[in-house]
């Protein structure tokens, strides 16, 4: 009887420990993506001020300014959405930002302005701490699915309901892109 007793103290104590850990590691996920939110929403606080700055240097090619302000609206819209709504408007917004800065690689004049040399700075740092805050979410989701897939964490998940969470990834396209393309300096003139 005291054998028994204590078969189902340490079942139990083994059940708690187990769903302890998995709820810990489903808010380190949470955690991981309210970093990634707070990034993006500094990103999209950058833009507009960043479209003014170029727009104020040169009066041409407003489609340009238009569509990033068109997209970074999408993606305001949608930021407590699902994650593939997310992920879309982002991959959207990168794209917007990839052409505008593109846009000001060919136009010297626009880069030089200190004002504008300053949002692209911090742009570039925005992008470099979301790109952390994707790293930190992953490996979240990473620790958390592999507590679900692993005996005997996996009895308990699936008893309380624990799914698994998604990856935060980029688009094909964004793959391809990332590893092809060289950095661009703007703050240089093309000789």
């Amino acid at each position: 009887m005291t054998t028994l007793f204590i078969l189902l103290i340490m079942s139990l104590g083994g059940f708690v420990y187990l769903q302890n850990r998995l709820a810990a590691a489903r808010n380190a996920v949470a955690n991981g993506r309210s970093g990634i939110q707070v990034q993006l929403k500094r990103r999209h606080d950058l833009v507009p001020g960043l479209v003014s700055a170029v727009r104020s240097a040169i009066r041409q090619e407003n489609h340009v300014f238009d569509r990033l302000l068109d997209v970074r609206e999408k993606a305001i819209a949608v930021r407590q959405g699902s994650l593939e709504d997310i992920e879309r408007a982002e991959n959207d917004l990168t794209a917007g930002l990839s052409t505008f800065l593109g846009y000001t690689e060919h136009h010297p004049d626009v880069t030089s302005t200190e004002n504008i040399l300053q949002l692209q700075k911090q742009l570039e740092e925005t992008e470099d701490q979301i790109s952390a805050a994707r790293r930190l979410y992953n490996g979240n989701v990473d620790r958390y699915n592999t507590l679900l897939d692993a005996i005997p964490s996996c009895w308990v998940g699936s008893l309380l309901g624990f799914e698994r969470a998604a990856f935060f990834a980029l688009d094909a396209d964004q793959l391809k892109s990332a590893e092809a393309v060289p950095p661009i300096d703007l703050t240089r003139a093309p000789s």
